[in-house]
């Protein structure tokens, strides 16, 4: 009797433990009938209690190339990484459905070998939210942010069952020396842009317009509640570019009023050591413009891990040389000397520009 319960509680045990497999490594999730992509990368968590002194950031990553900069990346050691859009491209037929292209990515070992390293922050810019240049009509955006909340679970946990959108906020480390990181979305609230006469459709070339929003009324009157809130260093990410100008193709530029309702919430909120990070263009700059009653604000465009171009691009804000190559940004914080050093690094970790941000 004794042998027949032991043999009986052991065949229950073998059929409760699963097979490991390869494909046990992820798994897929049925949702109205569409299956989507769950990730079971064993992804590093953030210690919102850790002290951060090195931020790295980037964007513009095509899950069907090579990817050799996240050896760089790991290399430089930092405490966070943000992903500031573009993280996957699924913005063609050719790359549908949205959800492969995520599993695409887990499957990429110099990102994987990040991901196990450093936690991970992210928004989205146009490619993975689904349509180039998309925004609020785009009619595919809820499954794509289905398919993203279900890529960066913390996201979804961190947002509002009911919110539109991806933007979300953390606040990470002790007093005085807590970094809060603003992801925005840019995409899921905002007006259709306004294109040059006899440039329809060719994704450049856009024009100021007087209407329209970027953001969006309920996700404007978030960021103030953010911006109200302690901290002693604030990174911004906008998936793309908020401080130049002079660029035809997509910025906060396009919509000028909500670009100065973006300044005059600064000086509205007193938020100080806002550092504005953004990525989208396929190149890397420093951007610097002073905001009147309020001082210096910096914003810094590091495109792409791997889609670099060779294009040239000017504008009145930048500061130092504009970089057409692969790169990422690194962020490094003295909290001793109370400055934020930004430097934009390439291949083999080469610093190619680089500032210095005085904290007040």
């Amino acid at each position: 009797m004794k042998k027949l319960l032991f043999l009986a509680l052991f065949l229950t045990a073998c059929a409760q433990t699963p097979k490991t497999s390869e494909s046990s490594k992820s798994h897929e999730l049925v949702h109205h009938g569409v299956s989507t992509y769950v990730s079971a990368l064993p992804a590093r968590g953030i210690d919102y209690s850790a002290t951060l002194t090195k931020v790295a950031f980037g964007s513009c990553a095509n899950q069907d190339k090579p990817e050799p900069l996240w050896k760089d990346i790991g290399a430089a050691n930092p405490d966070l990484f943000l992903f500031m859009g573009d993280n996957i491209y699924a913005s063609h037929p050719s790359q549908q459905p949205i959800a492969e292209q995520y599993r695409k990515m887990d499957l990429i070992p110099e990102y994987r070998a990040v991901r196990e390293k450093v936690p991970f922050m992210a928004t989205w810019d146009d490619h993975d939210f689904g349509m180039r240049d998309g925004g609020a009509d785009w009619t595919g955006k809820d499954n794509a942010r289905r398919d993203f909340t279900n890529y960066w679970i913390y996201v979804r946990n961190s947002i509002p069952l009911e919110q539109g959108g991806v933007y979300h906020a953390k606040i990470i480390g002790p007093k005085k020396k807590a970094v809060q990181v603003i992801m925005l979305d840019t995409r899921y609230f905002r007006s259709p842009l306004k294109e040059k006469p006899g440039m329809e459709g060719k994704a450049m070339d856009y024009i100021p317009q007087d209407e329209g929003t970027i953001l969006g009324q309920n996700q404007w009157e978030w960021l103030e509640a953010q911006l109200k809130r302690p901290a002693d260093v604030r990174f911004i990410v906008s998936s793309i570019q908020l401080v130049a100008t002079d660029p035809k193709f997509e910025k906060w530029g396009n919509f000028p009023k909500e670009r100065q309702r973006f300044f005059d919430l600064l000086k509205k909120t007193r938020a100080k050591n806002v550092i504005v990070l953004s990525g989208d263009r396929h190149l890397a700059t420093i951007a610097k413009t002073d905001v009147q009653n309020y001082g210096p604000l910096y914003d810094i465009t590091s495109s792409s891990i791997n889609r670099a171009n060779d294009y040239g691009d000017t504008d009145s804000h930048y500061v130092g040389p504009v970089y057409n190559k692969e790169n990422f940004g690194v962020a490094t914080i003295d909290w001793t000397k109370k400055k934020v050093t930004v430097e934009i690094r390439g291949f083999n970790n080469e610093v190619v520009n680089s500032v210095d941000i005085k904290l007040r």
